[in-house]
């Protein structure tokens, strides 16, 4: 063999081993599309539906229960996206994990939301029966008169650091779906408008439990 072959040869192995880890990263890469895709498609269509229940008739406790399913599902998907390689694309994965995890946090707190506002309309619903049951105001009457603020009183505090984390990670959310969409596309991924929409109702319905619990506690005034 020739000097020359050799040179031939050897340039011909380099441009074949060349093409050969150009083709092994494309199709990892190309694969690692698919399966983050699969996952925000999931989580989308989780969070589509968990402001779809937010406008529907279910009774409380099962809207909690979907709410609570939902996020345990986006919470495995974060995992899953944990442990696949994000070499060939550090971007689409960093992105992917931003999203799913401000979709997780919305999902957390709506149930959060929906299981405190169940327990301050139950505590509400106690104070006010007690206060009006009452003919005659005894000092046992007005310990559990207290007790029973105090129980209003803590949940409404557990509900509203719930619904003002909601409201802020909504407000978050186009910024996390803007980082993303550069890699899936806008279509895949839940609306913005509709998280817009969401917060407004949060912000709404925290006004109004507000209002309640304020004529609750001019109700539970002892004199």
């Amino acid at each position: 063999m020739t000097t020359r072959t050799a040179a031939l040869l050897a340039a011909a192995l380099a441009i074949a081993a060349a093409l050969g880890y150009w083709g092994v990263s494309a199709y990892r890469k190309s694969e690692l599309q698919k399966a983050v895709t699969a996952l925000v498609e999931d989580t989308s269509e989780r969070l589509q539906a968990a402001f779809a229940i937010e406008t529907g008739t279910a009774p409380a406790d099962q809207t909690v229960g979907r709410l609570d399913d939902h996020a345990q599902e986006v919470d495995k998907h974060v995992l899953e996206l944990r442990g696949m390689s994000a070499s060939p694309n550090r971007a689409l994965v960093d992105a992917a994990e931003e999203y799913m995890l401000t979709v997780r946090q919305i999902l957390r707190n709506q149930a959060a939301s929906h299981r405190y506002r169940i327990q301050v309309s139950a505590s509400d619903r106690a104070l006010r029966d007690h206060m009006r049951a009452a003919k005659r105001r005894s000092a046992s009457w007005i310990q559990e008169a207290l007790r029973a603020k105090d129980r209003l009183e803590k949940d409404y505090f557990d509900y509203r650091l719930s619904a003002e984390a909601l409201a802020r990670l909504l407000e978050s959310y186009p910024d996390a779906r803007k980082k993303l969409a550069l890699h899936v596309g806008g279509a895949l991924l839940a609306d913005e408008a509709a998280a817009t929409s969401a917060r407004r109702r949060a912000l709404d319905s925290a006004r109004r439990l507000a209002g309640e619990v304020e004529r609750a506690r001019q109700l539970a005034a002892v004199r």
